[in-house]
């Protein structure tokens, strides 16, 4: 059972590794990076107030073939390659994946500007996701925030960086002025 345990706490690691890092590329604006075109299509998507899922959902159809492409590559192609090497993890990580995708990921977890609070620091839903909608270069994890901590993406590392760099070019600017 602790094999089990551990041998699926490494897989979702890896997992949301593999997210968030497709995450970040998919927000790397380059007229070659098919992600990035892909994944705005998230961005402008309207989530309305509903707290269920229109029907579509249930069959991976998240309303385009942007958004759901962007899904499938982000999230569910890595679990269906585990699926093949490893049958039983990969179809734990389905579950779990169809379900937070299907039932949570919308107006309940992630896009709920209600979700306020310090939980939100670790558990990337509410505030710590809409702040990555609204300032776009910070905030890329899913599911739990260990990799923005770990590759300062989050956002109070994000915004102290921007401010350092603001200090240092108005006190450049302000040494240019006075020589």
């Amino acid at each position: 059972m602790i094999e089990f345990i551990v041998k699926m706490a490494l897989y979702f690691l890896l997992w949301t590794l593999y997210s968030y890092t497709m995450h970040v590329i998919a927000h790397i604006p380059h007229k070659r990076n098919v992600l990035h075109k892909i994944h705005l299509a998230h961005h402008r998507y309207d989530y309305g107030d509903s707290k269920w899922p229109p029907w579509h959902d249930f069959f991976f159809w998240f309303g385009g073939w942007k958004e759901s492409l962007d899904v499938w590559i982000t999230f569910t192609l890595p679990i269906l390659v585990l699926i093949w090497f490893d049958p039983v993890y990969g179809i734990c990580l389905f579950g779990f994946h169809y379900i937070y995708e299907i039932f949570l990921s919308r107006n309940v977890l992630d896009h709920n500007p209600r979700l306020t609070g310090a939980y939100t620091n670790v558990i990337p839903v509410g505030q710590f996701h809409l702040k990555h909608h609204k300032f776009y270069k910070c905030n890329y994890s899913f599911f739990i925030s260990i990799w923005d901590y770990l590759f300062r993406t989050n956002d109070s590392h994000v915004f102290k960086a921007r401010r350092t760099r603001k200090t240092e070019r108005e006190r450049a600017a302000a040494e240019e002025g006075v020589h």
